[in-house]
Formats: C-alpha cells, structure tokens, sequence
C-alpha cells in the first residue's frame, strides 16, 4: 500500500467511525440493545466520544499515523471491555463484538503501516 491509499484508507476509517461514534453518543441504549451489549449507557457514550474524538484527524489530519494508532488503541481497549462484559454477563453481543473489532485492528495495522513513512511536513 502506497502512502497516499493509505491516507485514503485512514479517511474511510473516519468515515465509517462518524456515523458508528455518533448512533453511540446519541442512542446508547438503542446500540446497547441492537448489538446485546447490555445495559451500559454510560461506557457507550464514552466510546463514542471517543470515536468522534478521531474522526477529524482521520478525516483531515496532515499526518494520519497518530489519529489510525489511536483508533486501533481504542479498538483494542472496547475489545478488552467487552471480553469482561462477556465474562461477567455472558452476552453474545460482546462475544462477537471483541472478535470483531481484533480483526479490525489488524486490518488496519496494513495502513498503519504504510504511514509510517508519513513526513511530518506533508
């Protein structure tokens, strides 16, 4: 992968962090229930804080390196608490959440990557 598909790459993990950060934010119970997360309104609208947190430098950022570290730290973090929410509640919701968001993580370690050879003045 090139330096400037990884940009590209980088924009389209803003993009789809946008609306997930958002329904988050807003419906955390609505999310909660859709993905059997439990009842936890509070942690989901952290995470979509969080989220929403790395879209602009996703998005536009002049280096995308540090904003796709950060969403693959967060990714590695909301896996970690839903394999204790699968620990402690037993939902399928998180069992098939932290699975999830690992292979997305490593999906995005191919562009995180490709960054690293980002100038900082570029």
């Amino acid at each position: 992968m090139d330096s400037e598909s990884a940009r590209r790459s980088a924009a389209f993990v803003g993009l789809a962090t946008l609306p997930i950060g958002a329904a988050i934010l807003f419906a955390p119970d609505r999310v909660g229930r859709a993905l059997k997360l439990g009842d936890h309104p509070t942690v989901l609208r952290a995470i979509g804080v969080a989220d929403l947190a790395l879209v602009p430098g996703l998005l536009v950022g002049r280096r995308r390196l540090p904003w796709m570290a950060a969403r693959a730290g967060l990714n590695v973090a909301i896996a970690a608490y839903c394999v204790s929410l699968a620990r402690s509640e037993g939902n399928i919701g998180p069992k098939i959440a932290a699975p999830a968001l690992a292979l997305a993580t490593a999906a995005d370690a191919r562009t995180i990557l490709a960054l690293r050879g980002e100038s900082r003045g570029s």
